[in-house]
């Protein structure tokens, strides 16, 4: 198991003893990044489904005017 030694200067910040890297303890940092990734990945996933919503009206609408042009 390994060990934690604090960082000097950063309260919410240790490194670990095996593999010396620094890790955050700050568990409600840690919980607001995950909400906030996930926010991130909700919008892009909205954002994706806008412009395909996008593409399939301006495939009708060409559709609609060749049949009205043709």
């Amino acid at each position: 198991m390994s060990e934690y030694w604090k960082v000097e200067g950063h309260s919410s910040l240790a490194r670990d003893s095996e593999s010396t890297a620094v890790v955050n303890t700050d568990i409600n940092a840690y919980r607001a990044q995950k909400l906030r990734k996930e926010s991130f990945k909700r919008q892009v996933e909205e954002i994706n489904n806008l412009k395909k919503d996008v593409s399939d009206i301006k495939t009708l609408l060409t559709q609609l005017v060749d049949k009205i042009h043709g």
